[in-house]
């Protein structure tokens, strides 16, 4: 243990000062920008080029692997075929094509050796896995997933001081991948049967706020061990506040609630590896917008094929980059015995209703709500059916959660908020408005529910002022939101106050530049200011961002003949400083 209260200061100070960066960027940036040497003579590095550019990591992979065999002494070749294959899913030839690479090659390909390293790792090679994993330089975020696979190697072997080293030197100055290394000491410790140590360490990380599901469920198992309750549950409670639902942190709440016994769950060498890729990988998918974390989230499922919670993060990184055909096959194999199953059949149902399948979808849902009696499904399919406007089956569903929420003694303002949507639809505006000030008194600094009961209030003209304030507040908690800063502009705009609705919507396309209604009522808001040009440049703008097919005889009659109707605003008169910004 000479190396853990060095750890601990190097890498808790960090996580309090650091800025959080881009820890793949460096990367991410090599993987897309270079090029070969005399990359043109090559056409299936080309063909492999554009197949990258264009989502197509099969094919990518199909011809640069074609490529490496042509010019075998090429690193950045091989490089590309084995950055392909995982992203396409196909580890196992990944493997198969470093281990047949020369040995110039791996020493300058950093993926290649990573996977080889994995590779020597998953046969229970620790030594050699060592060896080729802390020989060379693999970049910045491979050098941190070599040192944390490192770490549990050396344990593997009985080395614990060696397993703290690594995770030393995996230390970059990042918040989050410090934090995942701090959580990885945590593993190892409790793995190694040094439970005082282990909880010591997952305390401080934990109080720098830093939150990771498996992280969470070890810590609580060994609270719970040590008889620590009352702790435990709150750390759970903490979880579910801060980051949302998680099955195996749900089910640990349940257990302890229950006083039912909980136990230690110590990782071996393999499976320990797997979680720190899987953990590193979470890491880099909440900082990139692409599928680049699926390389690693596949490398994690080569050493743990049953770490189903790495398939579901691999499902939402496929479906994120609309790559939703993949998603659906990988989401399939996850077991109906598994703790994510309810999770990941969720994910497979929007996944569906995406590809256009909509029956498929709901009937996914069902049928996993029939076998766990889920709540969260429950609340899905609600969504579900509420999206495709089945507004009756969607307020069975709701209404189904919100009574037996209410037998069993818990809220939950989400239930209510969806409920009341679905009352609006269904043209019970009395029920909607009663279920939305619930919701508000459960918790009141819900942007959305905000903004919708404020937006509709002003939009019947009801209790203006009150909805000024609760469309403002809403603003106040999220000011990016595209959507929520419409609502006050359109709020303006309803109340004739022209000016202001210009400058709250001019923002919200700015923030949304993408959605047709927002254009939509820009251009109304520049027509009743005079801005004629500009309001039926924004109306033409919007029909070419596919609108419903409501709002496409409406925008083409504003394009013909401008907004004929005089001014309505819901509310004349009055005080003038009503409904102006708040200082």
């Amino acid at each position: 243990m000479k190396a853990f209260n060095r750890l601990i200061m190097a890498a808790v100070s960090g996580l309090a000062l650091a800025a959080c960066t881009t820890p793949s960027a460096t990367y991410v940036n090599w993987v897309h920008d270079t090029k070969p040497a005399e990359a043109d003579q090559y056409s299936d590095f080309l063909v492999g080029r554009y197949a990258s550019l264009t989502n197509d990591p099969a094919l990518a992979a199909e011809t640069f692997v074609r490529a490496s065999a042509r010019e075998p002494e090429d690193p950045i070749l091989l490089e590309r075929a084995v950055f392909s294959l995982l992203l396409a899913g196909e580890a196992d030839e990944a493997v198969r094509l470093a281990q047949s690479a020369q040995k110039q090659q791996i020493e300058l390909s950093s993926l290649s050796r990573l996977t080889l390293g994995i590779a020597e790792m998953d046969e229970g090679d620790y030594a050699n896995a060592q060896f080729i994993l802390t020989h060379g330089d693999v970049g910045l975020f491979n050098r941190v997933v070599a040192k944390s696979i490192s770490a549990w190697a050396a344990l593997g072997e009985g080395d614990l001081d060696a397993a703290e080293n690594y995770l030393i030197e995996s230390l970059v100055g990042d918040n989050v991948l410090d934090g995942v290394s701090l959580y990885m000491l945590a593993l190892i410790q409790m793995s190694s049967g040094q439970d005082e140590a282990a909880l010591e360490t997952f305390e401080a990380v934990w109080d720098e706020r830093m939150r990771l599901a498996i992280a969470c469920e070890h810590y609580v198992r060994l609270l719970a061990a040590k008889g620590e309750i009352e702790k435990a549950l709150e750390v759970t409670s903490q979880f579910r506040e801060e980051i949302g639902l998680n099955p195996n942190v749900e089910w640990l709440t349940a257990r302890l609630e229950a006083g039912d016994p909980i136990e230690v769950k110590r990782l071996s060498a393999r499976e320990g590896a797997a979680v720190s890729v899987y953990a590193l990988a979470t890491a880099l998918a909440m900082e990139t917008r692409d599928d680049v974390a699926s390389v690693y989230f596949n490398l994690a499922l080569k050493l743990d094929p049953e770490l189903d919670i790495a398939r579901t993060m691999l499902g939402n990184t496929l479906e994120f980059s609309e790559r939703r055909e993949e998603a659906v096959q990988v989401l399939k194999e996850v077991g109906v015995d598994s703790p994510f199953y309810a999770a990941s059949q969720g994910q497979l149902a929007w996944a569906l209703l995406r590809l256009d399948r909509k029956d498929e979808a709901i009937a996914v849902a069902q049928q996993a709500y029939d076998r766990t009696g889920d709540r969260d499904l429950a609340m899905q399919l609600g969504d579900l059916y509420r999206t495709t406007e089945q507004y009756e089956q969607a307020f069975q569903w709701f209404d189904r959660v919100v009574k037996e929420d209410e037998a069993n003694g818990d809220e939950d303002w989400r239930a209510y908020y969806a409920r009341a949507i679905v009352y609006q639809e269904l043209d019970n505006w009395g029920a909607a408005e009663i279920d939305l000030l619930r919701s508000l008194e459960i918790d009141d600094r819900q942007a959305q529910v905000l903004n919708y009961l404020g937006y509709s209030w002003v939009d019947r003209g009801e209790n203006l002022e009150k909805a000024f304030d609760l469309i403002q507040e809403a603003v106040s908690l999220k000011p990016n939101s595209g959507y929520i800063v419409d609502s006050l502009g359109w709020a303006y705009f309803k109340l004739g106050q022209y000016d202001l609705a210009v400058l709250y919507l001019e923002r919200a396309v700015e923030l949304t530049p993408d959605d047709p209604t927002l254009n939509d009522h820009l251009g109304d808001a520049y027509w009743r200011v005079g801005r004629e040009i500009e309001a039926r440049f924004q109306w033409r703008h919007a029909l070419a961002l596919e609108p419903e097919s409501d709002q496409i005889p409406l925008l083409q009659a504003k394009l013909e003949s401008g907004l004929k109707t005089p001014p309505q605003p819901v509310m004349a008169g009055g005080d003038e400083a009503f409904g102006k910004p708040k200082q």
